[in-house]
């Protein structure tokens, strides 16, 4: 567990890691919903399929949803590696909680919209694939 018996400096570059793998991995995941954008307006759908404009239309807005997520997570993050800057500075046991605490709840929130938007994605492939 980071901070039960780990430096400053190792928690430091633990944290910067995760910043790093995190914004990554949503600079991905941008990519991937702008293809998920074209798949959803592309003209490759049968017309006689049950509720196709209307699950169409779901998916759409939910890419939407999940793109202002990415973006907002994205800039939490920036502002959190900012914030890091300070880490090495703190020489009481507080601050290190604080700090411990900060990441915690980013790496949830993180952690939390990646299955979500694994979901989104297997949900969509699932649905678009049928047609392919």
């Amino acid at each position: 567990m980071l901070g039960e018996q780990n430096t400053q400096e190792e928690l430091l570059t633990a944290f910067q890691r995760d910043a790093q793998w995190w914004k990554s991995t949503l600079e991905s995941i941008e990519t991937e919903t702008q293809f998920i954008e074209k798949l959803l307006n592309a003209h490759i759908y049968k017309n006689n399929t049950p509720n196709l404009f209307e699950r169409l239309q779901q998916f759409k807005q939910e890419v939407g949803t999940r793109t202002l997520e990415a973006k907002n997570l994205k800039k939490e993050i920036t502002e959190y590696e900012d914030k890091l800057r300070g880490f090495l500075e703190c020489q009481d046991i507080s601050c290190d909680t604080y700090y411990l605490e900060n990441h915690k709840v980013l790496k949830d929130c993180f952690e939390e919209f990646y299955a979500g938007i694994n979901d989104y994605k297997t949900r969509i492939y699932n649905y678009i694939g049928g047609f392919l």
